[in-house]
């Protein structure tokens, strides 16, 4: 006898609200498309490339799944070329270093390309401004956002990539855009530059689902958004309310109907002012991106989640360099996942060296709700380097 699903109202809204998304894409193609006409292929700019990199060092002593380490690495490198081709259109190209871990290669840092897309900015149509549609490995809906809020990366990946849901970058296209026109360049220069429309900004994607770094085990195809609202732009432009909805199936090979769901709704209410930044969020849904997260007695349904995360970032003065860093996740689970429910805290204080260049000293714990697993703790100093 099949269980009783608490989450099917949640998923038969999901599903309702993503098979609506491509033609919201169309539509707003369509609107912008005159703009995008408006330039000849004769007025073709002269082709202008740069180069950019972003490093994290990092010394580390901790333990994880029992097993302690005490370790220098890199923890990501990436090295990114960006490439203006027509008036309208650029190009990016990433590539992304991380350590393998099994094979062959055990121990080497291996390249792999984490971006590499065609961007074409469509231009504004009535009050949607920026419009650009990505295609290629582009940016998923939701952490690209998230990390020019929380911009400790540095330290490890946002809450819902860290837990397991999904990652930033997948195969696909993605449509972004502002709701109104920019806010001060006072704004932008002293808080962030960012996602800085003034009443809010979007994202739709539309992927294959496994990530930038999986191969497609089947012929789904994921769908996203992200909408976010500024809803007192002019007393407090840094207060910004999030949703995030995404439907698709996990990552896993078979027929559609025995491979698990894969459904996150996410909500976040965040702040940004010159002296730091808090955020708080909450999501619930089923399954994953690898579609791991399935009952183990019947691997076709997916497991249920829900959780929530707290970030703070607090800096000790107008012009002061130095920084307090701290944050508190949950994740619940339902039971007979090989991945149970926990609780991680961190805290940490920072240096910024200039142009965002960081020193960073970072703890880390995470209890499990399973009595016989041990804690994980990690003790870190990462330093960030950006040019």
């Amino acid at each position: 006898m099949t269980k009783p699903r608490r989450g099917g109202s949640i998923g038969l809204s999901l599903a309702r609200a993503a098979l609506a998304l491509p033609a919201v894409l169309a539509v707003l193609a369509a609107l912008a498309m005159p703009a995008a006409l408006a330039t000849p292929a004769s007025a073709q700019s002269p082709e202008r490339v740069s180069f950019s990199g972003l490093f994290y060092l990092a010394y580390e002593n901790g333990r994880e799944s029992g097993e302690v380490y005490n370790q220098f690495i890199v923890n990501r490198a990436y090295f990114t070329t960006r490439a203006d081709v027509l008036p309208r259109l650029t190009a990016r190209l990433t590539l992304d270093t991380s350590r393998d871990m099994e094979g062959d290669g055990e121990g080497d840092m291996k390249i792999r390309i984490k971006y590499a897309y065609a961007r074409y900015d469509l231009g504004n149509a009535g009050p949607l401004t920026g419009l650009a549609v990505e295609g290629g490995i582009t940016h998923t809906a939701w952490l690209a956002f998230e990390e020019q809020i929380n911009r400790y990366r540095m330290r490890g990946p946002m809450f819902l990539e860290r837990s397991g849901m999904f990652n930033s970058a997948d195969f696909g296209l993605t449509l972004t855009g502002g709701l109104g026109e920019s806010l001060p360049e006072e704004y932008q220069r002293e808080v962030s530059s960012a996602f800085a429309a003034r009443y809010g900004s979007f994202s739709l994607g539309l992927h294959n689902g496994g990530g930038y770094h999986a191969i497609e085990w089947n012929d789904n195809k994921v769908l996203q958004g992200r909408i976010t609202l500024r809803p007192l732009p002019n007393p407090l432009p840094g207060l910004q309310v999030s949703g995030l909805a995404m439907s698709g199936k996990g990552n896993q090979p078979g027929p559609l109907d025995q491979i698990p769901d894969w459904r996150v709704l996410a909500a976040m209410a965040s702040y940004q002012h010159r002296r730091g930044a808090l955020s708080v969020q909450y999501t619930q849904g089923e399954g994953n991106q690898k579609g791991t997260w399935r009952e183990p007695e019947m691997p076709h349904l997916a497991t249920e989640f829900s959780g929530y995360s707290v970030f703070g970032e607090q800096r000790l003065g107008p012009r002061s360099a130095w920084r307090l860093v701290a944050g508190h996740d949950r994740l619940e689970r339902t039971p007979g996942s090989s991945n149970r429910s926990f609780r991680r805290t961190h805290a940490g204080i920072g240096y910024d060296l200039g142009s965002e260049n960081i020193l960073l000293l970072d703890f880390a714990r995470r209890s499990w709700d399973e009595p016989s697993f041990l804690d994980d703790y990690r003790m870190q100093v990462v330093l960030q380097v950006k040019w």
